[in-house]
């Protein structure tokens, strides 16, 4: 059985599991709320989130993208087969289309609450519509938006200018530290991210706008 795991004072988690393919869930306190980042698919992310020791806080969902491994709780819920409230929920517009709730994030949206909390869409190969958590602009979750489009039975790759785009926005990015899903250790370095997205980028060919990546 999976067990949490507590990064700060503020920073919970349920590290991913691969079977079932399950994302990591990350939940940060705030004065009045839970923000939980992701929500699974597994019976531990739902116990996980419910069990979350409420103190009178509420529960403010926000999504990364829309693939079932880090929405199928909020699907089962939805679809009324475990009890998951939340108080607000946020998602792309993409995400929205899948699970026909939730307030779409288009643009950088920002909250104070004991901490400086902002929802950002950003740029990525792996799904469109994928967003970010930045805390106090010290500590950046991105879910799977860093990783490549999944082939499925065939290469892995990279869109080339949605590469670029992502790279510009991570350096112009002032948290210097990332949690990535699927991780073993889910929090890294930003600067390590950005030498293998460039190392990557550097691979790109003319007149090809995709860059596969077998060995990623």
């Amino acid at each position: 059985m999976i067990e949490s795991i507590q990064l700060t004072d503020r920073i919970h988690y349920l590290p991913a599991t691969r079977d079932p393919l399950s994302a990591d869930v990350f939940a940060v306190r705030g004065d009045s709320a839970w923000w939980i980042f992701d929500v699974g698919i597994s019976d531990e992310a739902f116990r996980f989130i419910n069990d979350l020791p409420s103190e009178g806080l509420k529960k403010n969902f926000v999504i990364s993208h829309f693939h079932k491994d880090h929405i199928g709780n909020l699907v089962r819920f939805l679809n009324g087969e475990i009890s998951l409230p939340y108080d607000n929920l946020y998602v792309s517009p993409q995400t929205r289309k899948y699970i026909k709730a939730g307030t779409d994030v288009s643009e950088t949206m920002e909250f104070f609450d004991g901490l400086r909390l902002r929802i950002t869409p950003i740029p990525s190969s792996h799904a469109k519509g994928s967003l970010a958590l930045i805390v106090d602009d010290e500590l950046a979750f991105l879910g799977d938006a860093t990783y490549p489009t999944v082939g499925h039975g065939g290469p892995d790759f990279y869109n080339v200018q949605q590469l670029l785009e992502q790279i510009k926005f991570l350096e112009g990015m002032d948290a210097k530290s990332l949690c990535l899903s699927h991780k073993r250790n889910p929090v890294c370095n930003k600067e390590s991210v950005l030498v293998l997205l460039k190392s990557i980028y550097s691979r790109r060919e003319k007149g090809n706008n995709a860059i596969v990546v077998n060995d990623f």
